[in-house]
């Protein structure tokens, strides 16, 4: 039995530009499944129609194969955390974990016990638990947010960008947790991220969205190391992608996918380049080298290859530094 089940969905806003088309997947009990794209891509309007704050002009949608597709989402035994988290400013941490409780007509000191509960899983002191969201720092808000998307024991836990307002070292920090938290109530989880690092870290599958449609869903070392289009392949970050037009001065008949690590630069010979820039990036340097063609390429090399910018050099791809795209 899948945990959810989408069939065609499809939404479109005013002005017939659509937002989500016919977009059908399935998650499994337990699963991480991270939505990934840039903004405006459909993935937060994704989100809202599963969680049931949006409705779809078309297709359906099942939670355990309950189709819920016009149930309203506090029937939905849904959990969402929103990206403003969505606090309640005059409630304390603790009030505001309890209230979805409270509206359950569960009795306080179970609601409160059960509160408690989840605050000790996202790790808020006592102190913090008096506070009320203005007196809290972005990521004891995000930990509130999340304590109270769990407190009723979902079966589902939406997450949209809610790491997107941190610093990057709390970020990073906060998604660790958000894993372990995730695994430790063996919960399904949706994460909607634009950041790639986000859902390769967190995410048991991934689907990649852009302009409402699914381009493609892996797992997270399928999706990067086997793009299948060269828009997946620029959205995970690679700096080698050809077009057929780019792959042609390489000496490729085909779209394709260029690892750094394994180009490698000489002085003579192979693909006449010129070295424009250089980046040292710790573990080793980034040159970036222009074709004669004009096409520029991105090459790791070690500290101790050393190469001048403006030196003439020789580009040599290896059979194994090349991913066909879209195969």
């Amino acid at each position: 039995m899948a945990a959810v089940r989408l069939d065609h969905l499809s939404c479109g806003f005013t002005g017939g530009t659509l937002a989500v088309d016919d977009v059908s997947f399935e998650l499994a009990a337990g699963e991480f499944f991270c939505l990934l794209g840039p903004s405006g891509s459909g993935k937060s309007t994704l989100l809202r129609l599963i969680g049931g704050y949006l409705p779809p002009n078309s297709g359906r949608v099942f939670i355990h194969d309950r189709d819920v597709t016009h149930v309203p989402p506090e029937k939905r035994n849904a959990g969402m955390v929103f990206q403003n988290y969505a606090l309640f400013p005059h409630l304390n941490a603790l009030d505001n974990v309890a209230f979805g409780l409270r509206v359950k007509g569960v009795a306080k000191k179970e609601r409160e016990a059960k509160a408690n509960e989840m605050l000790d899983w996202v790790g808020l002191t006592p102190d913090e638990r008096r506070r009320r969201p203005a007196q809290l720092s972005g990521g004891q808000q995000q930990r509130v947010a999340l304590a109270r998307a769990l407190a009723f024991d979902p079966s589902l836990l939406m997450l949209d960008e809610p790491f997107a307002n941190l610093d990057r070292s709390l970020r990073e920090r906060l998604r660790e947790e958000m894993g372990d938290v995730q695994r430790r109530a063996g919960i399904t989880a949706i994460l909607v991220t634009h950041d790639r690092d986000e859902a390769l870290a967190l995410g048991d599958r991934i689907a990649v969205m852009n302009h409402g449609k699914l381009l493609q869903i892996g797992t997270p070392e399928q999706v990067y190391r086997e793009p299948q289009s060269t828009t997946v392949a620029t959205f995970l970050g690679h700096r080698n992608v050809l077009d057929v037009a780019a792959a042609k001065p390489c000496g490729l008949d085909r779209s394709a996918l260029l690892w750094p690590e394994k180009l490698r630069l000489h002085r003579d010979g192979h693909l006449p380049a010129v070295v424009r820039r250089i980046v040292y990036a710790g573990s080793h340097r980034v040159n970036t080298v222009q074709l004669d063609s004009g096409l520029e390429l991105e090459v790791h090399t070690a500290h101790d290859a050393l190469h001048q910018i403006g030196e003439r050099v020789g580009l040599e791809i290896p059979p194994d530094a090349i991913t066909p795209i879209g195969l």
